[in-house]
């Protein structure tokens, strides 16, 4: 099982962003990548991921955690 090392972050100052982090909606249960090759929305709709545009919409930050995971071998 991958290691999940939550990050702090302040939603006003932006979200962070990488290969290996990783979005959690704590409303739906949902995970998404922070930069998917498509745009990406947890099932409630609480986080969606712009792709193309490379933003992010979050309508409850505060439901909402960003991790990071251990890069695969």
């Amino acid at each position: 099982m991958t290691e999940k090392k939550y990050i702090n972050f302040e939603a006003s100052r932006g979200f962070p962003a990488g290969e290996r982090i990783r979005y959690e909606c704590e409303i739906c249960g949902e995970t998404l990548l922070s930069m998917p090759q498509n745009a990406a929305a947890c099932k409630c709709r609480n986080i969606i991921v712009d792709a193309d545009a490379g933003r992010i919409s979050v309508k409850s930050p505060e439901k909402m955690k960003a991790y990071e995971v251990e890069a695969e071998n």
